[in-house]
């Protein structure tokens, strides 16, 4: 194989990963676009090299590579949802860990839920399935609310929340408290929208869960919808 044909494309990878990060960082496209953009090019890239290889035409194998390139891309989405919802996670835990002793032992860190989704190609209709976030939770004491450490963590989880809500266009956060503690408390068992810079709407919905103990919250981080047809 003739070095020069190889070359050419993979130095074409090169520029267009390059040119998609300059793009997510100039037009604060989220994640998810641009994971797609950039599975879609290093596919077309792809796709081209084949064709030139096998002899066939160029804009042909680009094609059938970006079809590649957009599974490529919403797998690599979904990855980074898990592990942006997996570092918050430690980061809650790193946050509460300070609190005083009494109040630190009643705290819970849920793990991360997954769920299988299966995507599929517009064109093709190629069918693939992928682990994709959805949700984590965080029991804590309602003794903890106003404290440095309750407010970082809330600031984890929001961030978390926000950041779902900007990749699928919406998210969840819910507030789940002991009934007797709604009813002394007098919690509005209600739901309500904010938006996140971008104007994607997270849901925040206040609700009873007979499973906790009085005097304790659990704050849940949960995805919205998402679109598997790509």
């Amino acid at each position: 194989m003739n070095a020069k044909y190889v070359f050419l494309p993979v130095v074409s990878v090169a520029v267009l990963m390059s040119g998609c990060a300059q793009m997510q960082e100039k037009t604060g496209m989220d994640d998810k676009a641009a994971s797609t953009v950039g599975g879609a090019a290093i596919g077309c890239a792809a796709g081209a090299l084949l064709a030139h290889l096998t002899g066939h035409n160029a804009a042909g194998g680009c094609a059938a590579g970006m079809v590649v390139g957009g599974l490529v891309g919403f797998e690599k989405a979904r990855q980074a949802e898990i592990a942006a919802a997996e570092q918050t996670r430690k980061e809650t835990v790193a946050a509460l860990a300070t609190l005083p002793p009494a109040q630190a032992n009643a705290v819970t860190v849920g793990e991360v839920r997954t769920v299988e989704v299966t995507a599929t190609d517009k064109v093709t209709n190629q069918k693939k399935k992928y682990a994709a976030f959805d949700s984590v939770s965080v029991d804590m004491p309602t003794s903890a609310k106003g404290t440095p450490e309750y407010e970082a963590a809330m600031g984890k989880l929001k961030t978390l929340a926000e950041r779902v809500a900007d990749d699928r266009g919406s998210s969840e956060i819910i507030v789940s408290v002991n009934s007797g503690d709604a009813k002394a408390q007098k919690i509005a068992l209600e739901s309500n929208s904010v938006k996140t810079k971008a104007g994607n709407p997270i849901t925040v919905i206040k609700r009873v869960d007979p499973s906790l103990a009085r005097g304790m919250q659990r704050i849940t981080v949960k995805a919205g919808s998402l679109n598997t047809n790509v």
